[in-house]
């Protein structure tokens, strides 16, 4: 492809625009910078203000830096549609198709994708095309239609449209103590996928979003959850149920959450066991961004307090498994 040239604050702002629209973040250019690579090639310039000479392929691949940047992908750079395929196929690609095959299919499906994105009548005939040339090849069609749904959703050769009101900010995760507005929800897969990415930053949310963070563990766990209004809340912060439990039955857990650099003293260890006596809860659960101290780890053994801790480490393996990377696509049936 080609090359364009354009100021850098030009391309600034469409990289903006082409990963925002693609992450689900609005995103501005500070932020931008912040998440390309300290040696990418494009970083110089960008920084500056300068006429910028930037290759179409090279421009993909930052966008593709940036959405792995944002915990979005699982790789940086911007794979061609071929390669899409053939890591979803695995090795066993070359039983079905020799190189030049290979890259016949790509420039097919390439072109449908192309004519599917400006509507084209043309496109039902090679759709059909394409579903003719993997034929009778077993799980290659399943494989090639998720490769194509992965390129359009993801390549800035193709217009996506999300809402701005649909984004989200990412100072949001770290400043604000709003919450998802649906039901059953109280952590946005965007941010959880983002810390995914970002570990060394779990410390620095907002201690509302790390309350939010252990409610929608939970309730994806199958618990039924009630999270506390965030202020004023009598130091309970979450209370768990199992699924089977009647209405009106105490808790099972109640939880506290200490999102803190410091370690979680006796005092709070002493005021959750008079909270879980208070409530008739089975037991008790303290999720910090820290541990719990010696001096608290200590009166829990002593006095047989059926209280336990998810730390920092524990949390981090919960967003690992809540990850979902590539999550949100919406491309249509093919």
């Amino acid at each position: 492809m080609g090359h364009i040239i354009m100021p850098s604050f030009a391309f600034r702002t469409s990289l903006s625009e082409d990963a925002g629209v693609r992450s689900g973040f609005a995103l501005n250019e500070a932020e931008i910078l912040a998440h390309l690579p300290k040696v990418h090639s494009l970083r110089e310039g960008l920084e500056g203000d300068v006429a910028m000479r930037v290759g179409s392929d090279e421009y993909a691949d930052t966008v593709g830096d940036l959405l792995y940047a944002l915990g979005v992908t699982d790789e940086p750079g911007m794979p061609t549609l071929g390669i899409r395929l053939m890591k979803l196929v695995g090795r066993d690609w070359r039983e079905f198709a020799t190189l030049d095959e290979m890259l016949e299919i790509e420039a097919v499906a390439s072109h449908y994708l192309r004519l599917r994105s400006s509507n084209e009548a043309e496109q039902a005939a090679i759709l059909a095309e394409l579903k003719a040339m993997v034929a009778g090849k077993a799980g290659v069609w399943d494989a090639l239609q998720e490769a194509m749904t992965h390129h359009l959703a993801f390549s800035p050769f193709f217009t996506r449209s999300v809402a701005l009101a649909d984004r989200i900010t990412l100072d949001a995760l770290f400043a604000s103590e709003q919450l998802p507005a649906e039901p059953m929800r109280y952590f946005d897969q965007r941010f959880i996928n983002y810390l995914a990415s970002h570990p060394e930053r779990l410390k620095d949310i907002h201690w509302r979003q790390f309350e939010g963070l252990t409610a929608e563990w939970f309730q994806r766990g199958g618990y039924s959850v009630e999270l506390g209004p965030g202020r004023n809340d009598g130091s309970i912060d979450v209370r768990l149920w199992n699924a089977d439990a009647p209405p009106g039955a105490p808790p099972a857990v109640i939880v506290q959450c200490k999102r803190q650099k410091r370690k979680v003293g006796r005092v709070v260890v002493k005021a959750l066991y008079a909270d879980m006596l208070e409530e008739r809860a089975d037991a008790g659960l303290v999720v910090t961004t820290s541990d719990i101290s010696p001096g608290a780890s200590s009166d829990v053994s002593a006095r047989a307090y059926p209280i336990t801790t998810a730390n920092r480490a524990q949390v981090q393996a919960w967003i690992e498994a809540m990850r979902r990377p590539e999550a949100g696509l919406i491309a249509g049936a093919f």
